[in-house]
């Protein structure tokens, strides 16, 4: 058991480990990407800042179209490591720059309007600069990596702070639980007892579940072997009639003529067919049957001693087993009691139902050694009494 749950941790270890590091990719990805995007952002907004701190230097530069100041502004503008080229031009083809050596297509550039220092209304040129991209995105890069960094170390802590948790909280309790569980007998009265500390949460539910599952245990020996003995007689007994198959029949004609060769006497083999028995099916239906075959089962029980055996072998043929029989004589004598007893009308909803027994007789050894030897024989015999009238005892042979 401690085995199994070893493997459940490893198994929740690598499900936990594996979504963790799917959900990490995609926040290492976003922050990656936000840290990115925000120290571009800073950065454009730091030559904006760059270029207003000389703006009103570079508009009297361009309103006086004066080089030396404008010489100046660039050069400061230039002292900042993200900045790789000034310019500042004005009217009538006034320019000073530098760092604007060539031109390409993904270069960025930010530019200032300058205006007049005296009304501060009139146009007098443009202040530009040109974003030193490899320094930026170097530093923005740089930047993202370590907000990724810290993510990722934050993450992992937080992972061991979990599993260690969930170590103590919930790993070792299932494995105490388990361990206690497998002392246990199958059947025993033991049961597992709850930690104060786990009463209201989900191992002492565990436990309570693991206690029910004892006493249904405990409970479920006793209905097996009960259900057991029932199966027995399911697969032996008849369920309308309650009487045996063949296949208990065919272990009782054994016994039966074990004790006949010791006892060097006989075995009867009584085979009966119901007459008229589809009428009462068709004129009352099957349920007036039913009753029929019950309360023909029941005579035959009452009838027989307790030695003899009487089974339904059919929908409405019976097989009767009589031990002991001296001879022919004995066994006719207990054939036209059946039909007696057995053509007695039946009770059924306030109404008489009137049945017929045919039935035909085989004796061992004198017909045959086993049982289906007889059977044959006394089929014979009991058609044989159908056809001469019905209702009646026959005579294998005779």
């Amino acid at each position: 058991m401690i085995r199994l749950i070893g493997r459940i941790e490893l198994r929740l270890v690598a499900a936990v480990s594996f979504g963790l590091l799917l959900f990490s990719l995609a926040a290492g990805f976003l922050t990656y990407t936000s840290a990115f995007s925000e120290q571009m952002q800073q950065a454009a907004e730091l030559q904006q800042q760059l270029m207003r701190t000389v703006q009103a230097q570079a508009e009297v530069a361009a309103f006086a179209a004066n080089e030396q100041i404008a010489q100046g502004v660039v050069e400061g503008l230039l002292a900042s490591p993200v900045i790789s080229g000034a310019r500042l031009f004005a009217g009538e083809g006034f320019i000073v720059e530098r760092g604007f050596g060539g031109r390409g297509e993904h270069r960025v550039i930010h530019a200032l309007a300058l205006y007049s220092p005296v009304d501060r209304v009139e146009g007098v040129g443009v202040l530009e600069v040109l974003q030193n991209d490899a320094q930026v995105q170097s530093e923005a890069r740089e930047r993202a990596c370590n907000h990724v960094l810290i993510m990722f170390m934050q993450l992992a802590f937080a992972v061991c702070i979990v599993f260690a948790v969930a170590r103590v909280l919930v790993t070792q309790p299932v494995i105490r639980l388990a361990d206690a569980l497998a002392t246990i007998r199958p059947g025993s009265r033991q049961r597992l007892e709850i930690e104060p500390w786990h009463a209201n949460d989900e191992i002492g539910r565990l436990t309570c579940s693991a206690n029910a599952l004892l006493e249904a245990a405990a409970q479920a020996v006793d209905e097996v072997a009960r259900q057991r003995d029932q199966l027995e007689i399911l697969a032996t007994h008849d369920q309308l009639t309650g009487l045996p198959l063949k296949r208990l029949a065919i272990d009782r004609f054994q016994v039966a003529v074990h004790q006949a060769v010791r006892a060097k006497t006989s075995v009867a083999l009584l085979f009966i067919d119901l007459d008229a028995f589809k009428s009462v099916n068709d004129t009352w239906g099957h349920a007036a049957g039913d009753a029929v075959l019950k309360t023909i089962a029941q005579r035959l029980t009452d009838t027989l001693r307790e030695a003899d055996t009487a089974a339904r072998v059919g929908g409405d043929e019976f097989m009767v087993i009589l031990s002991g029989i001296e001879d022919a004589r004995a066994a006719l004598k207990v054939g036209d009691k059946l039909v007696r007893r057995l053509s007695a009308p039946i009770a059924y909803a306030g109404q008489s139902l009137h049945v017929g027994a045919s039935i035909g007789v085989a004796l061992f050894p004198e017909h045959g050694n086993d049982l289906d030897s007889l059977r044959q024989q006394a089929d014979m015999a009991m058609y044989a009494v159908k056809r001469s009238g019905k209702n009646g005892v026959g005579l294998a042979g005779a």
